[in-house]
């Protein structure tokens, strides 16, 4: 997994509160939720390397998935890089639209994990 530090870090996250209607099920379980979570955020980081544009390979080799559990019981992926031009490859510029790599890799992830 690449290490998200420092630099500009630009990402996609999806996060699931123990309030919700799916937690309450989930109650009593243990490291379920946080498994389940980080293997969605892991398939989205493998999406979005698959996407990603390369011509050195540094960007996708960059693309990393971090899990984390918030206060308030909530359990977050994100996925994401810190190389400094990850934001124009993703966005765009002014001269050339976004390739959505991070936003795509999110969106596979997910209509893989409905099946």
């Amino acid at each position: 997994m690449a290490k998200m530090r420092g630099g500009i870090r630009i990402g996609v996250s999806v996060s699931l509160q123990r309030d919700d209607a799916l937690l309450s099920g989930l109650s009593g379980l243990g490291g379920v939720l946080r498994n389940a979570v980080g293997e969605a955020g892991e398939a989205a980081a493998a999406e979005a390397r698959r996407l990603a544009p390369v011509r050195t390979g540094r960007l996708r080799d960059s693309i990393g998935c971090a899990v984390s559990e918030g206060e308030n019981g909530s359990v977050q992926a994100a996925v994401g890089t810190n190389v400094p031009y990850a934001a124009a490859q993703e966005l765009g510029t002014a001269k050339r639209p976004g390739k959505h790599f991070l936003e795509r890799g999110m969106a596979a992830a997910g209509a893989a994990l409905k099946r």
